[in-house]
């Protein structure tokens, strides 16, 4: 998609409480995507540096090999060298230590080869970590557990909470309630005290009241109408703020968006 075709639309105002799942929901998607991505990449790093080590690991064993081959050759030389000089054959025997000079040398190099290549430092394996917390824990989790987590990331980012839910899962589980089900995930809420909806809608509103332009606008931006771009989105002051939070430019945030709405992923 060109960047140039975008046009973002600029909405300063803050959105009411039934607005904001929308805006989460498109944060949720696109920070799933960041971290498929994320995975994807050290998959390929992974790959990458698995078949520099196995190429490492040959290399040696042909050097090695090499070694072995050029003593072998050496020792024979000698037997026929010993020969020639009992049989008085003082040329055959020149040209014999010529070549017993050669092997000498060449056995020479191939093992300072060798030890370069056993002393270098391997390269780490590329390990992947996500950048958001929340959502590092969400991935060990199933889908439904995953989702929960991300309406109430409090429970991830505080220790104190985390334990507690923790504790709350232990006593669902020991009360033989199914996990993932409705009635598992009403026994955790009533152990910590988390209303359906939970309170991150309007822990969200009020950080976009509080930080309504946290993040520069990026051009192309219109504010409250569309000219007519067929790529023209509007971002309102929620969207602005959650782009911010999570690092990203607004045309970057847009961008993403249109994708998931041509994909169908949202309306």
């Amino acid at each position: 998609m060109d960047e140039e075709e975008i046009e973002i639309v600029l909405d300063d105002v803050v959105e009411d409480e039934a607005q904001i799942p929308d805006v989460q929901d498109t944060v949720s998607e696109l920070k799933r995507q960041l971290n498929a991505e994320r995975e994807a990449r050290v998959a390929a790093e992974r790959r990458a540096h698995s078949a520099n080590t196995e190429k490492d690991d040959t290399e040696i064993q042909l050097v090695s090999s090499a070694i072995d081959s050029v003593v072998r050759d050496t020792e024979i030389l000698k037997s026929n060298y010993q020969i020639a000089m009992q049989t008085q054959d003082f040329a055959k025997a020149a040209d014999i230590q010529q070549l017993m000079g050669e092997k000498s040398a060449q056995l020479q190099q191939l093992r300072n080869g060798l030890d370069a290549m056993t002393s270098k430092p391997k390269a780490p394996e590329p390990q992947y970590v996500p950048a958001d917390p929340v959502e590092a824990f969400a991935s060990r989790l199933s889908s439904t557990s995953a989702d929960w987590v991300r309406r109430n990331p409090q429970f991830v980012t505080d220790q104190r909470l985390n334990r507690k839910m923790i504790r709350a899962h232990e006593d669902a589980v020991d009360d033989g309630i199914a996990v993932d089900t409705p009635a598992y995930f009403a026994a955790i809420e009533a152990k910590l005290g988390v209303s359906k909806t939970s309170d991150t809608g309007d822990q969200y509103a009020a950080k976009v009241t509080q930080r309504r332009d946290a993040a520069p606008a990026a051009a192309p931006v219109s504010r409250g109408t569309s000219n007519g771009s067929k790529n023209a989105i509007r971002l309102s002051a929620a969207e602005r703020e959650a782009a911010a939070d999570m690092g990203m430019e607004e045309k970057d945030y847009a961008k993403h968006k249109i994708a998931l709405i041509k994909e169908g992923k949202l309306k």
